[in-house]
């Protein structure tokens, strides 16, 4: 009995299934853009390449279903005409037709690897970095996190959709997609009859055919076809003088009612009032806003992204909000701020934790924002900062080396992350205890201090060191310092401990001894900063070169 081609083999070799997967790319959250990696293999071989073409380019294109480009398009180039005078004229992309690529694939010249290169005005635009290991194209978002726009594996390069769209609303070009999918059929059963399998087609915006004939002895089938995305307008960029048409504003409470119902009203800059007599009807621009504290935790555990210091948060130069953060109850922050300077996903967080007016902004930022003084901030995190800077600065102007070692790279943020304990968890207290600690005493600088003062016993810790310095130079302080460093090691070496039993509560129970952990961290804190505060005036009566008091 002479065997048929199956159902499956109908739908491969007529080129339907080709055709059903062409027709859906594009369409999904990624878009390859170039595909090469199963050239020549067989029973199917597949590519794909892409460009983008001016629009009064789509009838010509549609015509055929051949390719328009080659995979060496691209390439700069030149290009002679004749006529009453012989003319050469420079073209970028080597056409004089508008087509530019999104992939550029370099001629190996037979010495070399080819090296596939992506569109470095698509990259430009975007603000995107390659990753030196993977080539992978990143887009770092407004919040600092990162984002893969362009993906490349081996062979294969995609990209992400939506910024395709946005790239051809701005360059105001059709976005063309090519295949080209041979398929190999040894096995399939003897027939004269293969060309009705063949088709062609022509719509609006896609154009094709599948051709089958006999090659190698057994049939084959070739299946090539293109389509385009057209631009939409130019606003839908989302870029530059578009990118605001495009931001939503959150409502945020600004007060409550006399039945204690909220009251709420846009953050937006433009329907706020000013001092200039603007939307007089509404709510003033510098209206502060409220909202618990942890709101800053994100920020804090993220400290390689985001900078926390006294009266603002940051994501690198991406944003920066001004704010009221020295206060031990709240965050506040001015309603035309939300709106002026965060990124949408940013005011959507924070409205997360936005509460009720519950007091006056503090005094600090009162006299910054409204009296123009600037003030030390109050809060002792900020000031143990302020404190543990002015210490490193003032041992190196005075005698050459720090007190404290400048940390290894995976500790830098430490300083960044310490922080008053935003709740009563137990991980926001430790974390604090340990930052503290490595602050404190993991990073003194003990070659300095040997070198200051000689070695000592064998087994001699960092701690030890100190002591014998501040000792031998005559420093005031000796016993009550040490005693507090050696009480935060403590502290430290409970918490990191692995298991933690009745011992350890009955531990952390009698330090408290009835505070908070909030504020237990806050004395700590603020005993901490009047240490560092006696180290930097004793560096002026400390003299090097005698070891001794001036």
């Amino acid at each position: 009995m002479t065997r048929t081609f199956s159902e499956a083999e109908i739908v491969q070799i007529s080129g339907q299934q080709a055709k059903d997967e062409f027709m859906h790319a594009g369409t999904g959250l990624w878009t390859v853009l170039y595909d090469f990696e199963r050239v020549s293999q067989r029973p199917v071989s597949a590519v794909a390449f892409s460009v983008l073409a001016p629009p009064s380019l789509r009838s010509e294109f549609l015509s055929t279903s051949g390719w328009d480009a080659t995979a060496a398009f691209g390439q700069p180039g030149t290009i002679t005409t004749y006529g009453k005078t012989k003319s050469t004229s420079y073209f970028p992309f080597g056409n004089d037709q508008g087509m530019e690529p999104i992939v550029i694939v370099t001629d190996s010249a037979g010495t070399r690897e080819s090296q596939i290169l992506i569109c470095q005005e698509f990259r430009l635009v975007f603000e995107l970095f390659e990753d030196a290991e993977t080539g992978n194209l990143i887009k770092v978002l407004d919040d600092g996190m990162e984002e893969t726009v362009v993906e490349v594996t081996g062979k294969t390069v995609r990209a992400r959709s939506s910024y395709l769209a946005r790239f051809r609303a701005l360059k105001q070009l059709d976005l063309w997609l090519y295949t080209d999918v041979t398929s190999h059929f040894p096995e399939a059963p003897q027939c004269t009859d293969l060309k009705r399998f063949d088709m062609e087609w022509k719509d609006n915006d896609s154009s094709g055919s599948n051709s089958v004939g006999v090659a190698l002895g057994y049939p084959t089938s070739l299946f090539n076809a293109k389509k385009y995305f057209a631009p939409g307008p130019v606003e839908k960029c989302n870029l530059w003088e578009y990118e605001d048409r495009n931001r939503s504003y959150e409502d945020f409470i600004i007060g409550e009612d006399e039945f204690g119902k909220p009251v709420t009203f846009t953050c937006e800059e433009d329907k706020l009032a000013n001092y200039f007599g603007k939307n007089p009807e509404a709510p003033h621009y510098l209206t502060p806003v409220f909202f618990r504290r942890d709101v800053l935790l994100k920020y804090y555990n993220h400290a390689e992204l985001y900078t926390v210091s006294s009266g603002s948060v940051s994501c690198g130069t991406r944003w920066n909000l001004r704010m009221d953060n020295d206060h031990e109850e709240y965050v506040a922050v001015f309603l035309g701020d939300l709106g002026r300077d965060l990124p949408d996903t940013e005011r959507q967080y924070w409205k997360g934790f936005n509460i009720a007016p519950r007091g006056p902004m503090s005094s600090t930022y009162s006299q910054r924002s409204y009296e123009g003084k600037w003030v030390d901030a109050q809060q002792p995190d900020h000031r143990f900062k302020a404190a543990y800077e002015e210490l490193q600065s003032r041992w190196n102007n005075d005698h050459g080396w720090q007190i404290y070692r400048q940390p290894h790279d995976a500790d830098k943020t430490i300083i960044r992350r310490l922080h008053v304990p935003l709740n009563e968890t137990q991980s926001e207290f430790e974390d604090q205890l340990m930052n503290l600690a490595k602050l404190l005493v993991d990073f003194l600088n003990e070659k300095a201090l040997v070198k200051e003062i000689g070695k000592g016993p064998d087994g001699e810790r960092g701690l030890g060191k100190l002591q014998r310095f501040f000792t031998m130079t005559g420093y005031e302080y000796v016993k009550e310092d040490n005693a507090l460093l050696r009480e935060i090691q403590e502290l430290r070496s409970r918490v990191s401990a692995h298991s933690k039993g009745s011992d350890y509560s009955n531990y952390i129970a009698g330090k408290l001894g009835g505070m908070q952990k909030k504020e237990f961290v806050r004395n700590l804190l603020g005993e901490s900063t009047e240490m560092l505060k006696r180290w930097t005036d004793f560096s002026a009566i400390y003299t090097a070169d005698s070891g001794e008091k001036s």
